[in-house]
């Protein structure tokens, strides 16, 4: 009896064992990625409760400490488009919050090209010089040979490169982060500011932003982000009072000030610190930058205070994803880092070591427990210690911001249950018929299928295939986006991008990508599918049908309308994972792809909502109502290409009306292309009688009264070339 009940102890330690070890073999070696990610996830979702506790320990007040000088709507509304405001404004706010007494200004604001008005650098150059507490923005980038942007093997000329930059040893660089060049002409205004820093974000694999690196390298030297070159200059910290160790900390000890005034970094190997959120958007004091331009704001409130000047203004492209909001202004991200290093409040992670042992032992222990209770008592054992596990890691974070792994623990709890679960059922059932439904209890049948298919899906390369390639993209984007909030703007985005993404899935084509308010998919890929060309067509009809019911929604609630421009071509591409081997993405790429894109562009020439190429045509149900547009060479192509605007699905959808449109203006095409400048005029103006707002009908009618004064070579062919993207 003893024995038995020894050999079932070491049963269970083994398999608890085996189950830690598959565990880190899959987070370590495996995917560490999406370990990683789904570890970052679960961060996420302490900062609720913990940015709660927060708020509730400063009783709702705002931390005055670090004020932000906002680029917010109210401003943008009162002093016009930021492009267009004169520097003379920013040399302004500076002089006046230096006045006031600030200790540090920190401007989130590029400054890349020299201004028009040369006086205005001047007086920007002059303010930052004389204020003596100015820090600014400079942001470095990675060479794009095809844009004409090479590797600078050193910053621009003229920068003061010794002042702002760190001559660190090879071994402590080597995992920062590298650039190729550092963009910004304005090197006069770095020069006379008291520290620059770059502005650069590097966001983990879900676009979110829980991390900073403090240091940078450049043409062999390493530079600092804005908030640790504003933290330098405020404890006059020189280069030589900064140490530096990757994997740890960096340490800063202001000159004359003892052990207890020295202040630590804590950082990983690419010099990335954990950004310690203090609450959500607005928990550092916000005053409009138009506010203090006009000098509402009494000067003294800047006495003794951090200030940085940037945008909450989602127009302005500074809106970021961060663990508990989708749209979080990058100032309040500097100004959490500035607050973190000062204030000495970090996030303290787990250790490696400490998380090994942590998760083997709970491994072991729920094993031994799983083989010697019944199966439902070791069930619900397991499911009560992760429930408690995840409840100690979530208040140990909220109380003391430490990140205790939560993650492997739970999959060790898991894994163990489930080994020790099967190991009992191979032993006492040898039934591998039952094992087989268990596990497919677990995965998704379709999902095994397909990867017991098709094992190379999991393998970086592609293959050639014929498909066809879809692109949206809404009308004025940027103008639309400037009359939102940020948390406005994503909300709406996100109702048009759901009820867009239903209507590509119900023709099941392939979701590529979002980039902002684009939409990339594909119709025949990875499937196949014999009608991927008359899908891609029907879902941009529908999408545009959807719209209309949308629009009168955002209409009701207030809100600006969506208009979308498709381009749609089909043509042989390479389809198939591309990217890195830790993380690649199923994609397509080739010109049919490109044409595609260009194809959503060109619709603002003509007006037009739809626009697909002759290879589509080719491939459509010929019951769906076509009207030819042109004969388009797009830009970067020698091969004109014939277009077409999709009308209807069917030619009996089309009404009387838009039968005769299409009459007059096919007439007017015919001459237009015979070089009948007057009769085509006459044909496209009949059909603006019937439609006024028709595209195609007026860019034609223009086109034929230009050609008519500048008569068109001998050797003309009709073709018309796109002259942009």
């Amino acid at each position: 009896m003893n024995k038995k009940f020894s050999q079932r102890l070491f049963t269970g330690a083994i398999l608890g064992a085996i189950s830690a070890l598959l565990i880190i073999i899959i987070t370590n070696l495996a995917w560490p990625g999406l370990f990683n990610d789904f570890e970052a996830k679960t961060l996420d979702w302490r900062y609720m409760k913990r940015l709660k506790h927060l708020y509730n320990l400063r009783h709702g007040s705002t931390i005055d400490d670090i004020i932000i000088i906002d680029i917010d709507n109210r401003s943008l509304e009162k002093l016009g488009r930021f492009s267009r405001w004169p520097r003379t404004y920013h040399s302004q706010i500076i002089n006046y919050v230096t006045q006031g007494g600030a200790l540090a200004i920190g401007f989130d604001v590029l400054f890349m090209e020299r201004d028009k008005n040369k006086s205005a650098d001047e007086a920007l150059i002059n303010a930052t010089a004389n204020s003596n507490i100015v820090f600014h923005s400079m942001v470095f980038s990675m060479a794009d040979p095809d844009a004409f942007l090479y590797p600078m093997h050193s910053p621009p000329k003229g920068f003061n490169a010794a002042k702002f930059s760190f001559a660190l040893n090879l071994q402590t660089m080597k995992y920062f982060k590298h650039a190729d060049r550092m963009d910004g002409k304005v090197t006069e205004l770095y020069n006379a500011a008291a520290g620059v820093g770059f502005a650069n974000f590097s966001p983990d694999n879900d676009s979110v932003i829980r991390t900073m690196p403090m240091f940078l390298n450049f043409a062999g030297r390493q530079y600092t982000a804005l908030s640790l070159s504003m933290v330098l200059g405020i404890l006059s910290a020189r280069q030589s009072d900064v140490s530096v160790v990757p994997g740890k900390e960096i340490v800063i000890h202001p000159p004359g000030s003892g052990k207890d005034k020295t202040f630590r970094i804590p950082i990983d190997e690419a010099s990335r610190m954990l950004i310690n959120y203090q609450g959500t958007f607005k928990t550092f004091r916000y005053i409009s930058y138009y506010d203090v331009l006009m000098q509402r704001v009494p000067k003294e409130m800047f006495e003794g205070r951090i200030v940085l000047v940037g945008t909450s203004a989602a127009g302005l492209s500074d809106i970021r994803p961060v663990p508990f909001q989708d749209a979080f202004p990058g100032v309040e991200i500097h100004a959490n880092i500035i607050y973190n290093i000062l204030a000495q409040q970090f996030i303290t992670r787990q250790s490696p070591l400490y998380s090994i042992i942590n998760f083997l032992l709970l491994a072991i222990f729920i094993a031994i427990l799983a083989i010697l209770l019944k199966p439902w008592q070791s069930a619900l054992l397991a499911v009560i210690l992760s429930a408690g596990y995840a409840y100690v890691a979530i208040a140990w974070f909220v109380s003391d911001a430490y990140w205790l792994e939560l993650v492997r623990p739970v999959l060790a709890i898991f894994f163990s249950y489930l080994f020790v679960f099967m190991y009992r059922y191979v032993d006492e059932e040898r039934n591998k018929r039952y094992i087989k439904n268990m596990f497919q209890h677990y995965l998704t049948a379709s999902v095994v299928d397909e990867l017991l298919r098709r094992p190379e899906m999991l393998k970086l390369g592609g293959e050639r295939r014929v498909a066809t390639a879809f692109f949206s993209d809404i009308k004025s984007f940027t103008t639309v986006s400037e009359s939102l909030s940020p948390e406005d703007l994503v909300k709406q985005l996100n109702e048009y991008l759901s009820a867009m993404t239903k209507i590509v899935l119900k023709y099941e084509g392939y979701l590529d990508k979002y980039e902002g308010d684009a939409i990339m998919a594909i119709f025949g890929v990875p499937l196949d599918q014999s009608d991927h060309a008359t899908r891609a067509c029907l879902a941009a009809l529908e999408m545009q049908n959807a719209l209309i019911s949308l629009r009168k929604y955002w209409v009701e609630k207030g809100k600006p309308e969506f208009y979308v421009r498709i381009g749609i071509n089909t043509g042989p591409m390479i389809a198939g994972n591309i990217g890195g081997s830790e993380r690649f993405d199923y994609t397509v790429i080739g010109d049919a792809v490109n044409l595609a894109s260009r194809l959503e562009g060109a619709n603002k020439m003509y007006g037009t909502n739809i626009m697909i190429s002759e290879f589509t045509k080719e491939l459509l149900d010929k019951d769906i109502a076509l009207r030819e547009l042109d004969l388009l060479r797009v830009k970067g192509k020698t091969k004109p290409v014939r277009v077409f605007e999709v009308l209807a699905k069917s030619h009996s959808r089309l009404t009387n009306s838009q039968l005769n449109l299409s009459d007059q203006y096919k007439q007017g095409l015919l001459a237009y292309r015979a070089r009948k400048w007057d009769q085509a005029i006459a044909a496209f103006r009949r059909a603006l009688v019937i439609e006024p707002e028709d595209g195609p009908s007026r860019a034609y009618l223009e086109r034929c009264e230009f050609y008519k004064k500048h008569p068109v070579p001998q050797n003309w062919d009709g073709v018309f070339e796109m002259k942009t993207k």
